[in-house]
């Protein structure tokens, strides 16, 4: 809660004007530099996300959007064995960047809508605006294994990676192994950013945001495994 500094009311943390006098008890941030968002989250991710919320301009959303979605489809790549559909690792990485940012604009837009359809049972108020930009700057975990853990995966397994024929589990069982936990922790940290972002953006206790955001989750999950069995 903040007070407010004239009358002292109590109001909302994420609260611009006091409910009671209608003065200001905080400023709005005009804009967000990516770097400094980015290092925030590693930093200290709650403020860091009540710094977005606040922010008048979402910056670097849609572009985080869209490279989430690169992610998104080779990790589908990954998941369905779809590598033997293509000649050669380069068609198979450029499909990914042809059709990953829509697809990841599309997923992102319907992850805010879901968690804040399952926040608003739960008593949450937030924008849409401001779930998708929780939620895009939580996949920046995913975004650093993207970068920096898929070209190693490509570099030492190519599109058998993507394949199962060999599986790459046969090629090099270590690395392998390794290089799916990185990417496994990736997952892990942007989840937990997403529950911390929830509680932010909705003002809920941590347990209410897990709670959200394990709903959100269970539904995904049954959607992706209806999807491995179609």
């Amino acid at each position: 809660m903040i007070s407010c500094p004239v009358c002292g009311e109590q109001n909302d943390d994420l609260t611009v004007v006091c409910r009671s006098c209608k003065s200001y008890v905080q400023a709005k941030v005009d804009t967000l530099d990516l770097f400094s968002t980015i290092w925030g989250l590693i930093d200290s991710p709650s403020a860091t996300f009540k710094r977005i919320v606040l922010s008048r301009n979402k910056n670097y959303i849609v572009l985080l959007g869209c490279l989430f979605g690169v992610a998104l489809v080779y990790a589908a790549f990954w998941y369905g064995n779809l590598g033997k559909l293509f000649a050669n690792v380069l068609l198979l990485l450029g499909m990914g960047l042809l059709v990953g940012p829509v697809i990841g604009l599309l997923f992102t837009l319907v992850g805010a809508l879901l968690i804040s359809f399952i926040a608003r049972w739960f008593g949450g108020q937030s924008t849409l605006k401001n779930m998708f930009s929780v939620f895009a700057y939580a996949m920046v975990p995913v975004l650093f294994s993207l970068v920096f853990v898929l070209p190693v995966e490509v570099a030492i397994f190519g599109k058998f990676f993507f394949d199962n024929n060999p599986p790459p589990l046969v090629i090099s069982p270590v690395i392998y192994v390794a290089l799916l936990g990185f990417d496994a922790i990736a997952v892990l940290w942007s989840w937990a950013l997403l529950v911390l972002g929830t509680k932010v953006v909705h003002g809920f206790a941590l347990p209410r945001a897990f709670a959200v955001i394990g709903c959100a989750t269970a539904l995904f999950g049954l959607a992706a495994l209806g999807l491995r069995f179609v």
